[in-house]
C-alpha cells in the first residue's frame, strides 16, 4: 500500500513549515502528499488577507508536489476524520495547538480526537517555533 501524508494547516505563515515536513517525510517514504485547509463556517475568505497566505501557501506546496484540497466545515474535527478515510491516509502532519498544554490536557484537542478515531494513522504534531528574546538574537548572530 502507497504512503499517503496529509498536512494539516491553518492560514497562517507557520503553515509552511508543516509544508516542508510532510514533503520531506512523502520523499523519505516515496509517498503521496496532501495539504489540508478546512475552514470552518462556510467562507474560506472570511477575513480579508486570507485569500493572499492562502494562495502563497497552495503554490509552495504545488512546487513540493502536493495535490491541495479546501473545504470548509463546521466540525474541523470531523472533518478531517473524514477525509483521512476517504484518501486512505497513512500519515498525518499538525502544528502544536497555540493553546497551553494544561488545556490541551483538559481538553479533546484536534490531535487527540484524531489518533484516538484513526488508530492506524501515523500522527505527527509539530511544536511550535520558539521566538527568540533580543537578548538571544543578539547572542545568536553574533
Amino acid at each position: 500500500m502507497k504512503q499517503k501524508i496529509l498536512v494539516c494547516i491553518t492560514i497562517q505563515q507557520n503553515s509552511r513549515r508543516l509544508i516542508k515536513k510532510g514533503a520531506e517525510l512523502a520523499e523519505q517514504l516515496g509517498g503521496e502528499l496532501h495539504i489540508l485547509h478546512v475552514e470552518q463556517g462556510n467562507n474560506i475568505l472570511s477575513k480579508n488577507d486570507t485569500g493572499e497566505l492562502l494562495q502563497e501557501l497552495f503554490d509552495y506546496a504545488s512546487k513540493l508536489g502536493a495535490e491541495v484540497h479546501v473545504v470548509c466545515d463546521d466540525n474541523v474535527p470531523e472533518r478531517i476524520v473524514s477525509f483521512i478515510r476517504e484518501h486512505n491516509i497513512t500519515e498525518l502532519v499538525l502544528g502544536e495547538t497555540m493553546k497551553n498544554k494544561i488545556y490541551r490536557l483538559l481538553t479533546n484537542d484536534i490531535a487527540s480526537y484524531i489518533a484516538s478515531t484513526t488508530p492506524e494513522v501515523e500522527v505527527i504534531v509539530l511544536e511550535r517555533e520558539k521566538k527568540l528574546n533580543v537578548k538571544d538574537q543578539e547572542a545568536f548572530s553574533s
